[in-house]
């Protein structure tokens, strides 16, 4: 209900910048007229959006994400603070879920098979397993303020058509580049984070050195995306010069058989350099930029630790609105989105778990656990079965019984009689040269018999 009024406040204060009016509204429709005369009707309910054919404006829409765009372009958007309520638990909360979850209400999310699937870079929150959270403890909470800087780039080669694209650059205070960006559609749907106008000034100094940094860091990506522009554009461009260079040869060669007038072959060497040159540059892709808006955000950096039921903690940051805190495994130091409270009181990430098959437990690589080659998995040390042919101790869920003395073998070392089927160790069979055939010790004898009366 938060994000809904927000997006009421920042749609009237849109119409207000346009000059426009809200001359009629109901729970259905809202009518908007424009000093140019021109009115629009739209609704935030999608029933009635479908119902009525009007464009719906809610978080995520494409008449809110239109509307999101001109204000961008015509720098409606200039400063806002981000904040949340206290306490700080619930926000926390929602980055991590002790529970199995889906985003049923994510505006990114595609139902495929009955089965709904974040199509989200980064994942909606970080899922908790075989834990539960007990506390949440703040150790430290500042304010943090970031820029975000929006560019108008197009690229235009005549080989293809005009391709036009916006690019976001977010720096902090120490002017380092992040690698997110601030999405308002994203923080509306969060009703524990609040958006609001907020009025200060940025010293000119300030803004040229950011200004420096982001357009550097623009050129970077700019270097990149022109190679994947022109790309598929590589085969054509050489296939066409090509063709223009045989066409300047073919011209030489019908003024020297002409004979009309003296060839000067050094004078035409170099028109032929300089035109050949000129017709390369015109394949080149010509790039326009031009800086759309600044978007200024104040906000918070809080640190925080979570303690789990197995007594475990996770430390982590996040900025509020702008990323999700990462969760670093103990283990291998890595981060992860994924993880698993241990028997032995950690919280580690997948790669650092081994499910015992004897136990059903967790336990991380600090537990005492052998490792079972064939299956990949971890047991306890004390548990499994030692094969009486290699002498290696493996999982019971490879284990065989010998039909013959009843002795442990594992996968590799059991086999199968050929006459009654039944398993019994390699040990305890006899190949024999006849047939190739494999007999257990009982139907191997019986053959012996059946030779020695033959």
């Amino acid at each position: 209900m938060s994000a809904e009024v927000e997006i009421r406040r920042f749609f009237e204060t849109y119409v207000q910048s346009r000059g426009g009016i809200i001359t009629h509204q109901t729970n259905d429709t809202t009518t908007v007229a424009y000093p140019d005369g021109s009115t629009q009707d739209f609704t935030y309910n999608s029933n009635i959006a479908k119902e009525k054919n009007i464009p719906l404006l809610t978080s995520g829409s494409p008449f809110f994400q239109q509307i999101l765009q001109k204000s961008i372009e015509n720098g409606t958007l200039c400063q806002i603070s981000l904040n949340n309520n206290d306490p700080f638990d619930p926000l926390i909360k929602s980055y991590f879920r002790d529970t199995q979850e889906t985003c049923l209400n994510c505006q990114k999310t595609q139902t495929i098979h009955g089965l709904t699937i974040c199509t989200k870079t980064a994942p909606c929150f970080h899922q908790i397993n075989n834990g539960k959270i007990t506390s949440i403890k703040i150790s430290k909470k500042e304010p943090i303020r970031l820029f975000q800087f929006y560019y108008s780039v197009n690229f235009q080669n005549k080989l293809r058509t005009k391709n036009e694209e916006t690019f976001i650059i977010l720096l902090n205070e120490e002017n380092d580049c992040t690698n997110n960006v601030f999405n308002l559609a994203d923080v509306l749907e969060n009703t524990l984070i609040h958006v609001e106008d907020f009025k200060s000034k940025i010293k000119p100094e300030i803004y040229d050195k950011l200004k420096a940094i982001a357009d550097q860091k623009l050129n970077t990506l700019l270097r990149v995306k022109t190679a994947l522009f022109d790309l598929p554009l590589c085969k054509e461009k050489q296939m066409r010069l090509r063709s223009f260079e045989r066409r300047l040869r073919r011209e030489r060669r019908e003024r020297v058989i002409s004979k009309k007038h003296d060839f000067d072959f050094q004078k035409w060497q170099s028109g032929y350099e300089t035109l050949l040159q000129r017709e390369e540059e015109s394949y080149q892709t010509n790039i326009t930029v031009k800086l759309q808006n600044l978007l200024v955000i104040n906000t918070s950096k809080v640190k925080f630790e979570v303690t789990l039921d197995n007594k475990a903690t996770i430390q982590s940051t996040v900025i509020i609105g702008i990323d999700n805190p990462e969760a670093i495994c103990p283990l291998c130091r890595k981060t992860h989105t994924e993880g698993y409270a241990t028997e032995d009181g950690l919280y580690v990430c997948e790669d650092c778990i081994r499910q015992s098959v004897e136990s059903g437990k967790i336990y991380s690589k600090k537990a005492p656990l052998t490792r079972d080659e064939t299956l990949g998995e971890y047991f306890e040390r004390d548990k499994g079965f030692v094969c009486s042919v290699c002498g290696k101790r493996h999982s019971c869920l490879i284990e065989f019984k010998c039909s013959h003395d009843n002795t442990s073998v594992c996968i590799y070392h059991y086999d199968v009689c050929d006459v009654c089927n039944m398993t019994f160790s390699k040990l305890n069979l006899t190949y024999t040269d006849e047939f190739r055939r494999k007999l257990c010790p009982k139907h191997a004898k019986r053959s012996r018999n059946e030779s020695e009366k033959l």
